[in-house]
């Protein structure tokens, strides 16, 4: 009798290598919301920040300009402008965009698809003007302020005293 000799390979067939292809392409395709969704709040986070550096600017030149300072809404963005002339040395002084009526003339650009809202919650007045005012003693007008862009949307509170603001929410579209 004769022995058979089979040929006995070790290895994957490709039925086993296409089934774990699809599985990787299903995890994939189910993962890439999520990532998406984080880059996409990172963005915001990232302009709720620089927002949050321009009111911070807006508090620094305050007090060293010993003068209000308020931040203006125009259609094309927010303008910060001080009042009364700045002392010699200051943050104002010292800026290149210091005007003659002692404007800082800093300006916040907002891109056509985004939206900063100012609600102003300790206002008299039913519809007050899109105004805050920074005083000199550290003191910031009590408001709420409410974006929303392409990819999302965030609402912060800053306190008159509170250095830091309060994070309402943050949704990403």
């Amino acid at each position: 009798m004769k022995k058979r000799a089979f040929n006995t390979f070790r290895g994957f067939t490709l039925l086993e290598i296409s089934l774990v292809v699809v599985i990787g392409f299903m995890m994939l395709s189910l993962a890439t919301p999520t990532i998406r969704g984080l880059f996409a709040e990172q963005r915001l986070r990232d302009r709720m920040h620089q927002f949050e550096e321009f009111v911070h600017r807006a508090g620094a030149l305050a007090k060293s300009s010993r003068g209000e300072v308020r931040l203006i809404w125009e259609k094309e963005g927010i303008r910060m402008v001080t009042e009364g002339r700045p002392e010699p040395g200051s943050l104002l002084a010292n800026a290149e965009a210091s005007l003659e009526d002692g404007s800082a003339g800093e300006f916040f650009a907002v891109d056509k698809n985004e939206d900063f809202s100012l609600v102003r919650v300790a206002a008299r007045d039913k519809e007050p003007l899109a105004e805050w005012s920074f005083w000199p003693q550290g003191v910031r007008e009590p408001v709420e302020i409410y974006y929303n862009g392409a990819g999302g949307r965030w609402a912060l509170r800053f306190n008159a005293l509170v250095p830091e603001p309060q994070e309402l929410s943050v949704e990403t579209y």
